[in-house]
């Protein structure tokens, strides 16, 4: 009963210590706002797609993302809630993640509107939030991150 005890006891132990690396190695991660993309509109929606891109730099360790909350902003006005979950990023390698948005006409200012209106209008998306990774035991750990700008965007149809 003992030795089954201590190899269970091992067991969470060294899976502990491969989730906390992986979160490490997400602390050493590059995220870039690479795209918002309307992908379809009606009388009173937006839908778009917003790509964020995580560069894992390690070359031999993966890196783990539990969950990412974040608020998408377009011309410092907030437009929506960006949620992702359980992503798993390559060693040397780049993660696209998606998040699919229905965003309601009157979230938009005026200002907003009337440029997706006109038909071309410079707008600039600006995404923040906290990351999670998965720390020792299934807990949480918090990490406040400005995924930064993607910007100039024309909107043409």
């Amino acid at each position: 009963m003992k030795k089954l005890f201590l190899c269970l006891l091992a067991a969470v132990f060294f899976t502990a210590c491969s989730t906390v690396q992986e979160a490490q190695n997400l602390a050493n991660c590059k995220f870039a706002l690479k795209s918002v993309e309307l992908t379809n509109y009606n009388l009173t929606s937006f839908d778009f797609d917003v790509v964020v891109a995580i560069t894992n730099l390690n070359k031999k360790q993966a890196a783990a993302l539990k969950r990412f909350d974040g608020k998408l902003t377009v011309n410092d006005d907030y437009m929506a809630d960006i949620t992702l979950r359980d992503i798993r990023i390559e060693p040397n390698s780049v993660k696209n993640a998606k998040a699919k948005v229905k965003v309601p006409m009157a979230t938009f200012s005026n200002k907003v509107l009337g440029l997706i209106s006109m038909g071309s209008g410079t707008l600039d998306y600006h995404l923040t939030g906290t990351m999670y990774f998965e720390g020792p035991l299934g807990t949480e750990i918090p990490m406040p991150v400005d995924i930064g700008r993607y910007g100039s965007y024309t909107i043409t149809d």
